[in-house]
């Protein structure tokens, strides 16, 4: 038999694998994720850049027009003091000159464009000055058409500087949509782990349930077994109890009224034992509930207070002795409970969504809390002298007929039992 610890941790085992591996795909989808948008920005920052040159090439051989300009909102070329040689769009005016120990490209990504600011390199001051190729392949010196005239100063004239903003339209709609699959797949992974989890301990719920349910029939067949074996010599000793009785002395009747007394209840534990192992709801019969709940409240007159609030057309399917028994049981141990209590157990009858609920409650000491999931089990008991088999036989009995027997404490104590069954469907 395996130790609880074991049992625990072989339980565990499918969670935690499920769990590792949910983590492993969801840092595989992010990092690709991030991965891909990491390279996306690149390649949009590659593409600027080739655009820049591209306009700056173009704008040099005088030959830019406005399909050169597709998604450009605005560009720019700039002197070494930061005074427009060349503007497009809305291009400012001047551009703050970097220093000297600054990156020589600022690229900054917007909600709904790019903007990149960097200084061209062969035009810095010492260069010579841009040269351009005409249309015969020919280096020339170029000048903008739409520069004033060249100043004093030639190199007040050279671009050093460019600026270009292009529009990133669905680029970020682009970004935001893969961040939301990579949050769907993660949430998608997280439930399915969930499910896996559910599913793991609905399994082993299983597997408990079916390891009770072989020990139940084991135990159920030797129960069978030893009620059949004993009810015939607990026959035989209360015939000899009764034999002894004629011409015994006053102290001998005493001692064989016990054995006989003793003898009894095991013959009625052995009844008890093979009415809980039979099986099947044979029998069952539509069952007037006022009238049924009337005649049975008034054996107990006295004793246990009934509220019937029910009409006569309520009806159940269940065999009137089976009934009668569950209820026995459950009244008498609420008789028993509240044997100290001033307040009288009490029986109340409702009928709450088409089913018929008749409560039994006491002002006894109830049920510890630790013992709660184990009252309707067969042969568990806290009386000295009690067979366990009452609720497990009152429930066994409730349930052959589609119902229920539940438990829950009661307010200020005691204990509420409580049967319910499905009305019949008025025809």
């Amino acid at each position: 038999m395996r130790k609880p610890y074991q049992r625990l941790l072989s339980r565990a085992v499918v969670p935690l694998g499920a769990g590792i591996l949910v983590l492993a795909l969801t840092a595989s989808v992010w990092a690709l994720t991030l991965r891909e948008r990491a390279n996306k920005r690149l390649y949009l920052e590659y593409e600027v850049h080739k655009s820049v040159t591209s306009l700056s090439d173009l704008a040099r051989i005088e030959t830019l027009s406005e399909d050169d300009f597709k998604n450009v909102l605005a560009f720019g070329l700039y002197a070494l003091d930061g005074t427009a040689i060349y503007r497009y769009g809305n291009a400012p005016l001047s551009m703050d000159i970097p220093g000297p120990f600054a990156a020589p490209s600022r690229f900054v990504l917007g909600e709904s464009s790019v903007t990149l600011m960097r200084a061209l390199g062969g035009e810095l001051p010492g260069r010579r000055m841009m040269m351009g190729t005409d249309r015969t392949g020919r280096m020339r010196n170029q000048a903008a058409p739409s520069l004033p005239p060249a100043a004093a100063d030639p190199q007040a004239r050279v671009p050093a500087f460019s600026f270009i903003e292009i529009s990133t339209e669905g680029f970020r709609a682009e970004e935001m949509l893969s961040l939301a699959s990579a949050v769907g797949t993660t949430l998608a992974l997280v439930c399915l782990w969930i499910v896996i989890v559910a599913m793991n301990r609905r399994y082993a719920a299983a597997k408990s349930r079916e390891a009770r349910d072989r020990e139940l029939v084991e135990l159920g067949q030797a129960a069978r077994t030893i009620a059949h074996e004993i009810k015939n010599p607990l026959g035989v000793i209360r015939i000899q109890c009764g034999i002894l009785r004629k011409g015994a002395n006053e102290t001998t009747i005493a001692g064989l009224a016990v054995i006989d007394d003793e003898a009894q209840r095991l013959a009625e534990l052995a009844d008890r034992i093979r009415r809980f192992l039979k099986s099947g709801d044979e029998g069952s019969m539509p069952m007037p509930v006022r009238r049924y709940l009337s005649d049975f409240s008034a054996r107990y007159a006295g004793v246990l207070e009934a509220d019937i609030d029910v009409g006569d057309e309520a009806i159940v399917s269940i065999d009137e002795a089976r009934m009668t028994e569950a209820l026995d049981n459950i009244v008498n141990n609420a008789i028993e409970a509240g044997a100290e209590a001033v307040e009288k157990p009490r029986m109340e009858v409702r009928i709450k969504a088409h089913r018929l609920h008749v409560s039994i409650l006491d002002r006894g000491p109830g049920v510890e809390a630790q013992d709660v999931g184990r009252i309707f089990e067969p042969f568990f008991t806290t009386k000295a002298r009690g067979s366990g088999l009452g609720l497990a036989l009152a429930r066994k009995n409730v349930q052959a007929s589609g119902g229920e027997v539940t438990y829950a404490a009661r307010p200020d104590g005691g204990s509420i039992f409580t049967v319910t069954l499905p009305l019949e469907k008025p025809d």
